[in-house]
């Protein structure tokens, strides 16, 4: 049985960062149902790719291996709440366009896969459809009439245009009010023409 020794790893995700005046507008909009556990304004992000827990000589592998991925800057929008519902609900924006974004996803995905093989522990599921979103809430138990209410107000919230100009290698550590973001490396992208 193989068991990790959790000082010995990081547990790592890919992801877009919001500007803090996007952050500010989603917000806004993170009010009227009483039993949702609301993402942190500093914490929500767009995941391009959740690693999993990666030991540290691979977490040092996997910073070099981004610098190689090459991208343009793109603009998006989060718009118009949703609900995937598993486990819990999950209270999301959608991000658009999504095609930079996709095609972002799949030059990290594309180098990640041409390594897996000297990369133990490396999550990559690519089964699950990738639809760029951001994650608002989470919720256990709501009241469906809340939630209506809720996607009814909110269906035609939109956050401004935002430039997105780099991507992060996020650490995450799980805690019970929380889990606390820590950048690792972030990657710039070239000015679009």
């Amino acid at each position: 049985m193989n068991i990790m020794n959790r000082s010995n790893t990081k547990r790592l995700f890919i992801a877009i960062e919001l500007p803090e005046e996007i952050q500010n507008q989603v917000e806004n909009c993170q009010i009227g149902i009483p039993t949702a556990k609301w993402v942190k304004k500093e914490n929500l992000h767009l995941t391009l790719q959740f690693l999993g827990e990666i030991e540290t000589e691979n977490f040092y592998l996997i910073r070099q291996m981004l610098k190689i991925i090459k991208g343009t800057s793109f603009s998006m929008v989060l718009k118009q709440p949703n609900v995937f519902y598993k486990k819990q609900k999950i209270l999301w924006l959608k991000a658009e366009p999504e095609s930079p974004i996709v095609e972002l996803r799949n030059r990290i995905l594309k180098i990640l896969k041409t390594e897996k093989n000297h990369l133990r522990n490396l999550e990559i599921n690519e089964k699950e459809k990738f639809l760029p979103h951001v994650t608002i809430a989470r919720m256990y138990e709501v009241n469906q009439r809340k939630l209506n209410d809720y996607l009814l107000t909110f269906r035609d919230f939109s956050t401004q245009e935002f430039k997105v100009n780099t991507f992060v290698l996020f650490s995450s550590i799980l805690k019970p009010n929380g889990a606390i973001y820590k950048k690792e490396e972030i990657y710039e992208l070239e000015e679009e023409l």
